[in-house]
């Protein structure tokens, strides 16, 4: 049996009672495309993710479409997705891609659903699918080929219940305001409030300045060199 981890970071939503179809197919550019299908059901009322018990005959045929040359052999391997659908209101979908290459590969997935508010009927409207251990820069390990692709895709089908799959709900977040200067002041004619020039070193001590020099002044200096002071 699949081994689900099911994290809901919402509030008040045990007792919901709604389930939410998650789907999937491959995506094949320039190839008439496939309709999605069921992958699982998510069981908000008992909060648990319930896989299709077709996964593993739709991981099959989807490697058997790897093996129809008329779709692939114009198709670089690293273009061929695997693609996750959430089915919104108003026939509207959401959909979230990994490289096909990498799925026969990975040991877990993870399913992060993205919902407006904690209410009594869940309404996601946007899904991300992460699956890992993937490559560092993300793309097809060099010794994989279309044509092993396919056998791989085949072999990892059934080993389903090796796969840790971890199922999250989370809600809108708004990013922080921006921090935001006070206005500078204006005149009555809207005008910025020019600021007061810096007095310079004698606008600020000119006072002290004159009253020094009036002393020295009013002193009469020191007597001349050689001249005698007048005896009484």
């Amino acid at each position: 049996m699949l081994s689900t981890t099911f994290t809901v970071l919402l509030l008040s939503l045990a007792a919901c009672a709604s389930n939410v179809n998650l789907y999937h197919r491959v995506f094949i550019p320039g190839a008439s495309q496939s309709s999605f299908i069921e992958r699982g059901v998510l069981d908000t009322s008992s909060s648990l993710f319930q896989p299709s018990p077709s996964l593993s005959q739709h991981l099959s045929q989807f490697a058997d479409s790897l093996q129809d040359s008329s779709l692939v052999d114009d198709v670089e391997l690293d273009h061929i997705l695997y693609q996750v659908a959430l089915e919104r209101e108003r026939g509207e979908w959401d959909v979230s891609s990994v490289k096909l290459c990498h799925l026969p590969f990975i040991t877990s997935e993870l399913i992060i659903l993205h919902v407006s508010e904690p209410s009594a009927v869940l309404h996601p409207y946007a899904v991300d699918y992460f699956v890992s251990p993937i490559t560092h820069d993300g793309s097809c390990p060099k010794f994989i080929t279309k044509e092993s692709s396919a056998s791989l895709l085949s072999a990892f089908s059934k080993n389903l219940d090796k796969l840790n799959t971890t199922v999250s709900l989370t809600s809108a977040a708004l990013p922080p305001l921006p921090q935001l200067r006070t206005p500078p002041p204006l005149t009555p004619t809207g005008q910025p409030v020019q600021p007061v020039p810096e007095k310079s070193f004698l606008q600020k001590y000119w006072m002290y300045i004159a009253a020094v020099a009036v002393a020295l002044l009013m002193s009469g200096g020191a007597p001349e060199e050689g001249q005698q002071p007048a005896r009484k």
